[in-house]
């Protein structure tokens, strides 16, 4: 009888390093076996939206590794970790052997998407609540230059019709130089 003995391909990783960046072909997941690591995006300008901060027996890339897709997120290591590389071929492999592993990802993925929807819910409130209140100080800003635009114009009103009168009593020529 033989069997399969996989053997596990464990990284050290320092802390700070990114392991997956959002964009590049998925064609392995990693395991956490220790330290913690942060998931995240960038928008269009380049600004990250952490997504969640994973820790010891958490996947990350697992969506990429198994569809043969892009990745959707970044990750990075927040410390010091111990990584387990698991490349998608194998990921394959193991889901059509282990329904418990099957199900197990698809928890932890739909797991995921639930979190990552929730925060993206929160970001959109911050987004509808940062709007409401600059609409409110563009307002207030409008209303107060309004109001001192009308008391200099009743500052300024009796000064220009006094530089007007004196203007108007100058005729043309009066300023040439001969």
């Amino acid at each position: 009888m033989t069997r399969n003995i996989k053997i596990l391909d464990r990284q050290f990783v320092p802390s700070g390093t990114l392991i997956i960046e959002q964009g590049t072909m998925g064609n392995r997941a990693f395991m956490i076996e220790s330290g913690d690591v942060e998931v995240f995006m960038k928008d269009e300008n380049g600004n990250e939206m952490t997504l969640s901060t994973l820790g010891p027996g958490a996947m990350v890339g697992e969506m990429a590794a198994l569809s043969d897709g892009l990745r959707s997120a970044s990750v990075r290591t927040k410390g010091d970790c111990v990584l387990i590389s698991i490349p998608a071929h194998d990921l394959h492999s193991s889901m059509k052997a282990s329904d418990s592993l099957y199900k197990r990802l698809i928890r932890m993925m739909a797991a995921r998407m639930k979190d990552t929807n929730v925060k993206l819910m929160q970001k959109e409130q911050q987004l509808v609540d940062t709007e409401k209140a600059s609409r409110l100080n563009l307002e207030n800003v409008a209303t107060y230059l309004s109001s001192k635009q009308e008391k200099l114009q009743k500052q300024l009103a009796p000064i220009l019709t006094q530089a007007k009168a004196a203007w108007e009593q100058f005729q043309p020529g009066d300023f040439r130089k001969d």
